[in-house]
């Protein structure tokens, strides 16, 4: 199983970047597979490990940024709370703060290092279990 998960993340580092078009009447285009996609599909895309741009159709401009935090919302909306309160009043308060670029490099570095120690833990888990993965939806 640890062997699928490293084949999953070097299959999907071998693909390109997706392109995503966003139009005006705020449909998402995807341009690889020719069909427009939701904001769904693309939170599949990530957790599938796919990496995705996100251009405005009009203006060309990036807005990849903007569609992820919706992706976010959207996902809180559904009851699916990640963000502590507390942790989104904290980042609120960094936005204009002298600290406030070092926000983005300290929680990229410090979400890189959970990610590691959860697939750690889960072929830790495997070994122990003698392969046995007793969480099959824990997954990276």
């Amino acid at each position: 199983m640890a062997e699928q998960a490293r084949q999953r993340g070097t299959e999907a580092e071998a693909k390109p970047t997706v392109v995503i078009k966003k139009y005006a009447n705020r449909r998402l285009y995807n341009t690889e597979a020719s069909s427009y996609v939701t904001l769904e599909d693309l939170a599949g895309m990530v957790r599938e490990g796919r990496d995705f741009v996100v251009y405005d159709a009009k203006t060309g401009d990036d807005i990849t940024r903007g569609v992820l935090t919706q992706i976010i919302v959207e996902e809180e909306a559904k009851g699916r709370s990640l963000l502590p309160t507390s942790f989104l009043r904290q980042l609120i308060g960094f936005y204009g703060d002298s600290l406030q670029s070092l926000v983005p490099r300290y929680l990229e570095y410090a979400m890189g290092s959970f990610a590691r120690q959860q697939e750690q833990m889960r072929v830790s888990v495997e070994q122990a279990m003698g392969g046995f993965n007793p969480w099959p939806g824990w997954r990276r």
